[in-house]
């Protein structure tokens, strides 16, 4: 028997605890997005897109809209959509929300007590008390962040598709923002246009 194996064995398994350590706080800041859309609308008509102007009040910070504005022009232009600044020549226009909020989720998990029972007094007025359940309570607090695209028709300005991405927010994720939103339009605008 070799007795090497003892403390690569060790070694490994620590190895393994840090790698599900490592998938579950990953897992924990997964990107989670969505999409619908009008089935009537015919999206093989759109070739031009315009975007919609308007103040963001959803971010304290003026460069996270400008990022996603940004983001989303070369992403649809990658598509091969045009842009266009003259509403009249746009065949969809694009509006997007963006922001963060506080988030609070509560999990409990009953979990058995100490006492797993026994007799309580004597005579004709005891009882058998069973096991006793305690509540585990976690509470985990964190800011989430929201991505909203919106498409319209140009012409009848009616909603054709909405996308939408989530994730908990890092500390990195808000002080070095660029990536992160590109990532979120790049998930979100992989839907559009629908299939």
């Amino acid at each position: 028997m070799n007795r090497k194996h003892g403390p690569d064995r060790a070694r490994l398994g620590s190895l393994l605890a840090m790698q599900i350590v490592a998938l579950a706080i990953a897992a924990c800041s997964t990107l989670r997005v969505g999409s619908d859309y009008d089935r009537s609308a015919s999206f093989a008509n759109y070739h031009a897109f315009t975007l919609m102007q308007r103040e963001h009040r959803d971010t304290d910070n003026p460069l996270v809209a400008q990022r996603a504005e940004d983001a989303i022009r070369q992403d649809l232009t990658a598509k091969g959509y045009r842009l266009t600044t003259n509403a009249a020549e746009a065949d969809f226009a694009v509006d997007f929300t963006i922001g963060s909020k506080e988030r609070t989720e509560i999990d409990s998990d009953p979990y058995p007590g100490p006492y797993m029972g026994g007799w309580w007094g004597s005579g004709p007025g005891a009882w058998w008390g069973g096991p006793y359940w305690g509540s585990g309570v976690d509470v985990y607090q964190y800011r989430e962040g929201t991505l909203s695209i919106d498409v319209f028709d140009a012409h009848s300005h009616r909603p054709v598709w909405h996308g939408w991405a989530k994730k908990p927010l890092t500390r990195s994720d808000m002080e070095n923002s660029e990536q992160p939103i590109r990532n979120a339009v790049a998930a979100v605008l992989a839907k559009f246009p629908p299939m």
